[in-house]
C-alpha cells in the first residue's frame, strides 16, 4: 500500500491507498492542535504504522503535501497557515521511523498536480495548473509534462500573488495576497466586507456558513463567491500568460461549491485572457477551467494526492 499524508492549515488528513488507487483507510487530525511539528510527525507515523498492521500490507511508499515546504530539501520553514514556526525536515523526521520505504515530501499545491496526472483528468495532458483553495491558495504548476519547481523548489506559490496592493495582511507577512480573497476566510472577510456596504447584518459567522447561504441563493454570499471568483479569474488570466496552460483544475474544499464559484471564474477568466489563449471561431477561452477529478472523492482527494507523490 501507498500512504498519502495531506497537512493543511486547519486538518491533517492521512489515508492508505491500494494499487488501484482507491483509499481504504482515513484518519483526520486536527492540525491546529499541534503546536510542535514533531508532535504532529510522530502522531503521522503512529497511524500509518497503525493502518498497515490492522490492513496486513506493506508500506511500499509514503507522500506528503504541505504549505511551504521545500521539496528538493524536505524542509519545512515559516508555513503561513500554520501555528509552528520552527524549522524542521519533515522527509527526515517521517523517514527515520520507516526506514527503508521511499517519503516524498512537497506542497500541498504540487501534490494535488501530480494527482490529477496520474489519478485525474490529467493523465495525457502535458501542460496544466492546478490551483488548491482552502484554508490558503496554492498552485502546482505542470509544463512539457514536468512539474515546474524553479530555482529552491517553491514554484507554483501563486496564493501569495499581490492582487490587491495595501489590500489585507497576509499571514506571510505582506498585504493583498491572493489567497486573501480567495481561499475560505477570503471569501468569509468578502461577505463580512459585503454586508457592511450594504447595512446588512451578516447572517454567516464561518466560511461553512457562507457557502451554506450561497447554496440558498443569498444574494450577499453570492457576491463574496463572485468578487473571490474575479480576483481569483484575473489572477489565473495572468499565469496563463506565463505557463500557456491547456488546463486548469480547481480542487480543494472551496472548489466544492462547484458552479457557484466556477461559472464567475470562467466568465472573469475569459474577460481577462490574452487573445493570443482564444478560439478564433468564438470568444470562449481555449484553456479549461475544471473542477479536479480527484474532487469526485471529496474526503480521498488530498490523500490521493499526496500519495501520488510517493508513486513517480
Amino acid at each position: 500500500m501507498y500512504c498519502g499524508v495531506d497537512i493543511g492549515g486547519t486538518h491533517t488528513q492521512i489515508g492508505a491507498v491500494d494499487a488501484s488507487g482507491k483509499v481504504f483507510d482515513h484518519e483526520k487530525l486536527n492540525t491546529a492542535s499541534f503546536t510542535q511539528a514533531r508532535d504532529l510527525v510522530l502522531t503521522i507515523a503512529y497511524t500509518i504504522l497503525r493502518m498497515a498492521k490492522v490492513s496486513g500490507q506493506k508500506v511500499e511508499g509514503i507522500g506528503v503535501g504541505c504549505p511551504n515546504v521545500n521539496p528538493r530539501t524536505g524542509v519545512l520553514r515559516n508555513a503561513a497557515n500554520l501555528k509552528f514556526k520552527e524549522e524542521i525536515s519533515l522527509k527526515d523526521e517521517l523517514a527515520q521511523y520507516f526506514p527503508g520505504i521511499p517519503v516524498a515530501v512537497d506542497n500541498d499545491a504540487n501534490a494535488a498536480a501530480v494527482g490529477e496526472r496520474i489519478y485525474g483528468k490529467a493523465r495525457n495532458t502535458d501542460d496544466f495548473l492546478c490551483v488548491t483553495l482552502g484554508t490558503g491558495v496554492g498552485g502546482g504548476v505542470f509544463c512539457n509534462g514536468k512539474l515546474v519547481y524553479g530555482l529552491n523548489g517553491m514554484a507554483g506559490e501563486i496564493g501569495h500573488m499581490i492582487v490587491e496592493p495595501n489590500g489585507r495582511p497576509c499571514g506571510c507577512g505582506r498585504k493583498g495576497c491572493l489567497e486573501r480573497y480567495a481561499s475560505a476566510g477570503g471569501i468569509l472577510d468578502n461577505y463580512l466586507e459585503i454586508c457592511t456596504q450594504n447595512n446588512a447584518t451578516p447572517q454567516a459567522a464561518t466560511y461553512r456558513q457562507v457557502a451554506e447561504a450561497a447554496k440558498t441563493g443569498d444574494p450577499l454570499a453570492l457576491l463574496a463567491f463572485d468578487k473571490a471568483a474575479r480576483i481569483l479569474g484575473h489572477a489565473l488570466a495572468n499565469i496563463a500568460c506565463v505557463t500557456a496552460p491547456t488546463h486548469i483544475f480547481v480542487f480543494g474544499g472551496v472548489a466544492q461549491v462547484g458552479e457557484i464559484l466556477l461559472a464567475p471564474l470562467r466568465k472573469y477568466f475569459a474577460e481577462n485572457l490574452l487573445f493570443c489563449y482564444k478560439k478564433t471561431a468564438e470568444e470562449s477561452p481555449a484553456v479549461c477551467i475544471e473542477l479536479s477529478e480527484l474532487m469526485e472523492t471529496l474526503k480521498d482527494a488530498a490523500i490521493l494526492g499526496a500519495a501520488a507523490l510517493a508513486r513517480l
